[in-house]
């Protein structure tokens, strides 16, 4: 919506008031690919957790490290490769492929889980349950704490710059190969994991709240849905981790 100044027309909507509508129609519509993101997500992984289930080679030897870290890395380059991109059916192209590629990734987490869930519950979506409320309670808080006004997170941002790619490989290590991460040592990992990417998320919210330009809806959903993702991939992975001891 063009800025009017008021005073020139007396009909027209305040400068201020056209901002903050155009503010408020940009995250919608980031909450809504968000959704979508997440959709997708959840329908890929469970569609590759089916796959592993039930292909033998797909869960032996080193196949599902490898698998994983492909999967992670190609969806980061698909998708953070394509949505600024200034053709919109490119960067919504790339918003879904990173989506559905990082569903895949987590396969196996979310086939972990049901397994662990099955045999600690005897409902194999307690521990799932567990992780995604957990998840929407930090995003309400971290929502609550970034309406008071845009952070200064400058410091966060060339922290994560340099901690997110070693943390996305050992993540996916932790999770294949559990003995090179285990006990109390696992536990601490593990919790490290879990405040780095809320501090990703966090980073992530505040940009698309007050900095992001309003016609960039499908990036900054992109690094929404990522954010959220990785926070539940550690998140769960901690749940896991607790109920094998």
């Amino acid at each position: 919506m063009a800025r009017v100044e008021y005073a020139d027309n007396p009909y027209a909507v305040p400068a201020y008031e056209a901002e903050v509508a155009d503010r408020v129609a940009f995250l919608r519509k980031v909450a809504g690919l968000t959704f979508l993101g997440l959709t997708i997500s959840g329908a890929t992984s469970i569609l590759c957790a089916v796959m592993v289930a039930f292909v033998p080679f797909m869960s032996s030897g080193y196949f599902p490290m490898i698998f994983m870290l492909g999967a992670l890395f190609a969806a980061r380059a698909v998708g953070s490769g394509l949505v600024y991109s200034e053709n919109t059916g490119l960067a919504m192209a790339g918003f879904l492929g990173g989506s559905a590629l990082q569903g895949v990734a987590m396969g196996y987490l979310i086939l972990t889980a049901l397994m662990v869930s099955a045999a600690s519950f005897g409902n194999p979506f307690i521990i799932l349950g567990e992780a995604v409320v957990l998840v929407a309670l930090t995003m309400s808080g971290m929502a609550a704490y970034l309406l008071t006004g845009p952070k200064n997170l400058s410091m966060v941002g060339g922290f994560l710059s340099a901690v997110s790619l070693p943390m996305l490989v050992l993540m996916v290590v932790s999770f294949a190969l559990p003995g090179l991460f285990g006990g109390v040592m696992g536990l601490i990992f593990n919790g490290l994991f879990i405040l780095v990417s809320a501090a990703g998320l966090l980073y992530s919210l505040n940009n698309v709240m007050h900095k992001m330009s309003t016609n960039q809806a499908i990036p900054g959903a992109y690094y929404v849905t990522m954010g959220i993702l990785t926070l539940f991939w550690n998140i769960l992975t901690l749940l896991i981790r607790l109920q094998r001891r």
